[in-house]
C-alpha cells in the first residue's frame, strides 16, 4: 500500500487490497471517533440516550444531507441500503399480487426483500456491453399494470456500471423508482438526487465516504415521506420524517454519531480530487491486468464507475458462481483481496481503487495471475 496513506488505515499490509467497494475501509481516525462515541455512551447511558443522542444524531443526519446536497428534512439515517429497501417496501405496503422490477445486475438482497413480502419479481435484463437506450428499454418493457415499484442500481454492484437512472425513471413513470445507490456517496461526482425524478434514493456512507459501517442515508421525495416508518418501532415513534428513524431502542448508535468524522476524512483525503486520482489510477491498473491476461477492454456504451470496474478473465475461467468462489480462495491465499465475478456466462475480476492503492498493487496482481488462474 502507499506508505503515506497506509498508516491512516488499519488494513493488513500483508495483503493487496483491491476490493474497497465491498465493505469500504474505516480510517483509523474514524474508528477512534466511533470508539469515543461508545465510551461517552457507556460512561452515562441514561444521560446519553435521554439527553445527548437526539442532538448528536440530528447533527449526523444534517452532515449526511449536506454531503449529498439535499435538504436536511429529506434524508433519514439507516444501517444500509438493504434496510432502506425494507423501509420503502413497508411504506408502500407491498405484498402478494404486486410486481417489483429489478435488473439482472441488481444487488440480490433487494429482490429477496420483495420475495419475503410475497411480491413478484420481474427482471430487466441487459448485458455488460449494452448501451443506455437498451437499459432504459429493458426496464420499461418489464413494467406491467401490477408494478408497484422499480428498483435500479445507480452503480451496479457485480458489474460496476453507472446506469441511466433519470432516463429510466422517466420511461417507467408514474411507477415510483427506488435507486440503490450503495456505491455512490463519495465516489460518483455530479449527482443531483432531487433532479433524478425518483421517489427514493439510498446510499451507503461506509463504502466510499469513510464512515463506520452500518451508516447509510435514505432520501425520500416529499410525497412519500409521511408513509415511511423505521422497521423497528421505538422511542422516535410519532416524530416527523426523518427524526422518527433516529432512536431505535438500545442499538449501537455510535456509527451514526461518527458519520461527520467519516465525511471529514473523505474531505481530508482530497474529496473529488482524490476520487479523480483514484479513477485515473484504476484505468492504468486495469490495463496492466488486461495486458497480463490478454483480454480485451470493454467496448459497451454504459460507463464504468470511477473507482470500480471489471476486467474480463480468459475464456472459460470463473464462468460459474462455484468457479468464481474457488478462484477467490486462490487469490486470497496468494495475498490478493479482489473478487472474481461470474456474469452472463463470463468470468471477470472487479477491481477497485482507493487512496491507499498505487500502481504497484495492480502490477503485483498482473504478475501473479497466470499462476493463480491455474487450479
Amino acid at each position: 500500500m502507499r506508505h503515506d496513506i497506509a498508516e491512516l488505515f488499519e488494513l493488513d499490509p500483508a495483503l493487496t487490497h483491491l476490493n474497497h467497494g465491498a465493505f469500504g475501509a474505516v480510517p483509523r481516525s474514524v474508528r477512534e471517533a466511533q470508539d469515543r462515541a461508545r465510551t461517552r455512551i457507556e460512561g452515562a447511558p441514561m444521560r446519553a440516550f435521554r439527553d445527548e443522542l437526539p442532538a448528536a444524531l440530528a447533527a449526523a443526519r444534517g452532515s449526511a444531507a449536506a454531503f449529498l446536497e439535499v435538504p436536511a428534512d429529506s434524508t433519514a439515517l439507516v444501517r444500509n441500503v438493504t434496510e432502506a429497501v425494507g423501509v420503502v417496501l413497508q411504506g408502500l405496503r407491498l405484498g402478494p399480487g404486486d410486481d417489483v422490477v429489478v435488473s439482472n445486475h441488481g444487488y440480490l438482497t433487494a429482490g429477496w426483500s420483495v420475495e419475503a413480502r410475497g411480491g413478484t419479481l420481474r427482471s430487466a435484463d441487459f448485458d455488460v456491453e449494452s448501451d443506455p437506450d437498451t437499459v432504459v428499454a429493458a426496464f420499461a418493457d418489464a413494467v406491467t399494470d401490477r408494478t408497484r415499484l422499480v428498483v435500479i442500481d445507480h452503480i451496479t454492484s457485480p458489474t460496476a456500471l453507472v446506469l441511466p437512472v433519470a432516463q429510466v425513471a422517466a420511461a417507467v413513470a408514474p411507477v415510483p423508482v427506488l435507486v440503490d445507490a450503495a456505491h455512490v456517496p463519495g465516489s460518483l461526482p455530479g449527482v443531483d438526487v432531487e433532479a433524478l425524478g425518483v421517489a427514493f434514493w439510498a446510499g451507503n456512507l461506509h463504502k466510499w465516504a469513510y464512515t463506520p459501517r452500518a451508516a447509510a442515508a435514505l432520501w425520500v421525495a416529499p410525497e412519500h415521506r409521511e408513509a415511511m416508518r423505521p422497521l423497528v418501532t421505538s422511542w422516535s415513534h410519532g416524530l416527523p420524517f426523518p427524526e422518527r428513524f433516529d432512536l431505535q431502542g438500545t442499538v449501537d448508535h455510535s456509527a451514526w454519531v461518527a458519520v461527520p468524522d467519516g465525511l471529514a476524512a473523505w474531505h481530508a483525503f482530497g474529496g473529488w480530487e482524490q476520487v479523480q486520482r483514484s479513477a485515473d489510477l484504476l484505468l492504468r491498473g486495469a490495463k496492466l491486468v488486461r495486458d497480463a491476461l490478454g483480454t480485451p477492454s470493454p467496448h459497451g456504451g454504459i460507463p464504468s464507475a470511477p473507482c470500480l470496474r471489471l476486467v474480463a478473465l480468459p475464456d472459460g475461467v470463473a464462468t460459474t458462481t462455484e468457479d468464481a468462489e474457488a478462484l477467490w480462495q486462490r487469490l486470497y491465499a496468494a495475498g490478493f483481496v479482489v473478487p472474481p465475478v461470474a456474469f452472463g456466462g463470463r468470468g471477470y475480476l472487479r477491481l477497485a481503487a482507493a487512496p491507499y492503492n498505487d500502481e504497484d498493487d495492480y502490477a503485483r496482481l498482473a504478475a501473479a495471475l497466470p499462476g493463480v488462474l491455474t487450479p
